[in-house]
């Protein structure tokens, strides 16, 4: 179990080309729990006001300043693959309002450092894994996609293959601003308590990768699931079993 207060709020962020939708099963399964939770939408992801043309980092930014001003507090973060990184920049920005974070299968980068160098240490020099060689850039290199038999291959293949399918047409394009946030461990980062939820069986963010993000980071508790890149979607209820154990009750 974790240290700190008991949080308010378990704020969800989704990871690129996702939506609040991608925690639907989750949030029931939490709430049976006792635990208040709460799935964020991020600019540009088709379901945010800004468009995907139009978003910024400060647009992100300013997103996770009203989601923690707003929801009831202390509020643990949550953030799933490219949401890892939102959550890292809301402990250095708005680190008064956090009481614990939680990255699935997320981005946990060190100052500096970018998930192209981590697949890099996998692959080689130049070299990408798991989804990203099979991303589509639009035609104006200000967003991207992933086709659907590539996301039901690399996200979702622990599902039934309706059930995939269902969800990779669901995914909408991403903003290249979503990228660029960028990275700052603050001077409270080693102290805030911290989960890291290994997806075993992840074809996106490779299990390896994950490993390389953990390593060394101060303060961190590992869990791990045999799942796919999404467990939100594949296992909720042990998800959700896994983050109702850790966090103080």
């Amino acid at each position: 179990m974790s240290q700190g207060p008991v949080p308010a709020t378990i704020l969800l962020i989704h990871g690129a080309w996702a939506g609040g939708w991608v925690w639907d099963a989750l949030i029931p399964e939490l709430t049976a729990l006792g635990r208040r939770a709460e799935a964020l939408e991020l600019p540009g992801n088709g379901h945010h006001p800004i468009g995907v043309n139009e978003a910024t980092v400060p647009d992100y930014l300013a997103c996770l300043r009203e989601a923690l001003q707003t929801a009831p507090g202390p509020v643990a973060l949550l953030g799933h693959s490219g949401g890892g990184m939102l959550v890292s920049a809301a402990m250095a920005h708005f680190p008064d309002r956090i009481s614990q974070s939680i990255w699935l299968a997320g981005m946990l980068l060190d100052d500096g450092m970018t998930f192209d160098r981590v697949q890099e240490r996998i692959a080689g020099p130049g070299q990408r894994i798991g989804v990203t060689p099979r991303i589509v850039a639009a035609a104006d290199g200000r967003s991207n996609a992933v086709p659907v038999e590539a996301a039901m291959a690399h996200f979702f293949q622990d599902l039934p293959e309706d059930t995939a399918r269902a969800a990779a047409l669901r995914l909408t394009p991403q903003p290249i601003a979503g990228y660029r946030i960028p990275v700052t461990r603050g001077p409270g980062f080693a102290a805030l308590p911290k989960l890291y939820i290994q997806a075993l069986q992840d074809r996106s963010v490779l299990p390896e990768a994950q490993r390389i993000m953990c390593d060394g980071v101060p303060g961190l508790d590992i869990a791990q699931l045999d799942a796919g890149h999404a467990p939100q979607v594949s296992q909720p209820g042990a998800l959700a079993r896994i983050i109702d154990d850790w966090l103080p009750s």
